[in-house]
C-alpha cells in the first residue's frame, strides 16, 4: 500500500526535475540571445543627428545637415552628397552595440590605444554632442577598444566599423546629365570639330540627316548616341575647375546637343581623358556649366563617328566590302 502511494510522488519528482532542466536551458538560451544582441552604446535615433565628423588614417570628413535634410561636406560645400549613404553611416554609428563593457580597473587602459586612436567619431544629435574614440584592435577577439564621452570602456566587433569611414568619393551623389528620356528626343546635333551633323527623329523613331533626308543612316548607332546622353551619370564633380585646356574642353572630342519634343535641350561637351587614368574622361554639361564632371571614358566611343561611318550597310556595300577583303 505504501509503495503504491510513493509511486506517484516519484513520478512527480522526476517531472519536476525535467522541468527544472528545461527552465535552466531556456534561461541560458535567453542569456545567449541577449548577449548576441550586444550592449547598445547610444540611445539616439539616427534621424536626430545634424552634424557628423570622423577621422581615420589620412581621412578627415566633416558633414553638416541642411534644412532640407541634405548634407554638405565641409571641405567642398558644392559637392553633391548622397543622403542615403550618410544615413547608412549614421544608422551604423547610432545603432552600434558592444561585445563587452569593461568595468573600472578591468584591463590596462594605457595599452588600449586611446592616446593615438585608430578612428574618432563625433556627432551632434538633438543639441547634444557625442564622441566615440576607437583605440587599438584586439586581434584575439576581433574587436576594438572604444571609449565614450563619460569615460566608459567597451569592446566592439571590428565588423561594426567596416562601412562607417566613407571617403568623399563614396559619399558622392552621381549626377544625371538630363531628365530627357530617349523616347522624348526629337533632334540631335553632333559636332566633332571636323564636321557638324544635324539629325531629326520622327514619330516612328527613325533618324534622318537634316541636309540629306534620303541618306541611309545606321539607325542603331545614331540611337545609341542619343541614349548615351539620356542615361549618362557622372562619377565625380570638379566644383572648382581649372582652365578648360586642363580637361581638353577647349578642343573637345565631341559636342552633342539633344532637343526634346517639348523644347527642352541639353548640351554636352566631351573633353579629353585623364592623363593619369585613361578610364576617366571630362565633360561639361548645360545642366551646370560651373562644374566639370568626370565620366567613364568609354562613353566617348559612342560619338566617334563621321557622316561616312554612319552610313547604313546595304547589300551592295556589304558585297563590295567582302570583295575588298
Amino acid at each position: 500500500m505504501n509503495r503504491k502511494k510513493l509511486l506517484p510522488l516519484g513520478i512527480l519528482a522526476g517531472a519536476a526535475a525535467v522541468l527544472a532542466v528545461l527552465l535552466l536551458a531556456l534561461n541560458l538560451l535567453n542569456a545567449e540571445e541577449d548577449q548576441d544582441e550586444g550592449i547598445p552604446l547610444f540611445s539616439i535615433a539616427s534621424e536626430d543627428v545634424t552634424a557628423l565628423s570622423y577621422q581615420y588614417n589620412e581621412l578627415d570628413v566633416s558633414l553638416s545637415q541642411n534644412d532640407d535634410g541634405s548634407w554638405t561636406l565641409a571641405s567642398d560645400t558644392l559637392l553633391p552628397i548622397d543622403t542615403d549613404t550618410v544615413n547608412q553611416v549614421l544608422d551604423g554609428l547610432t545603432g552600434m552595440t558592444a561585445l563587452r563593457s569593461l568595468a573600472d580597473g578591468e584591463g590596462d587602459v594605457d595599452a588600449m590605444g586611446f592616446d593615438s586612436p585608430t578612428m574618432t567619431f563625433a556627432f551632434t544629435a538633438a543639441g547634444t554632442d557625442y564622441t566615440l574614440t576607437v583605440g587599438a584592435s584586439n586581434s584575439m577577439t576581433d574587436s576594438y577598444y572604444v571609449r565614450l564621452d563619460d569615460g566608459s570602456l567597451y569592446t566592439v566587433a571590428d565588423s561594426a566599423f567596416s562601412t562607417l569611414c566613407r571617403t568623399e568619393s563614396e559619399l558622392y551623389e552621381p549626377q544625371d546629365i538630363t531628365d530627357i528620356e530617349s523616347t522624348e528626343v526629337a533632334a540631335m546635333t553632333l559636332d566633332t570639330g571636323a564636321e557638324t551633323l544635324h539629325f531629326t527623329r520622327d514619330e516612328s523613331g527613325s533618324w534622318t540627316l537634316d541636309d540629306d533626308p534620303g541618306y541611309e543612316l545606321d539607325q542603331d548607332v545614331v540611337s545609341r548616341m542619343s541614349s548615351t546622353i539620356c542615361s549618362l551619370t557622372t562619377d565625380w564633380s570638379i566644383t572648382a575647375p581649372e582652365d578648360d585646356a586642363r580637361y581638353g574642353l577647349d578642343t573637345p572630342n565631341a559636342v552633342v546637343t539633344l532637343t526634346a519634343t517639348d523644347g527642352r535641350t541639353v548640351r554636352c561637351v566631351f573633353g579629353a581623358t585623364d592623363p593619369d587614368d585613361q578610364d576617366v574622361a571630362y565633360l561639361r554639361a548645360s545642366n551646370d556649366e560651373s562644374v566639370v564632371y568626370e565620366i567613364p571614358a568609354n562613353h566617348l566611343v559612342a560619338f566617334a563617328y563621321t557622316r561616312d561611318t554612319l552610313k547604313a550597310a546595304t547589300p551592295e556595300s556589304a558585297t563590295a566590302e567582302d570583295a575588298a577583303d
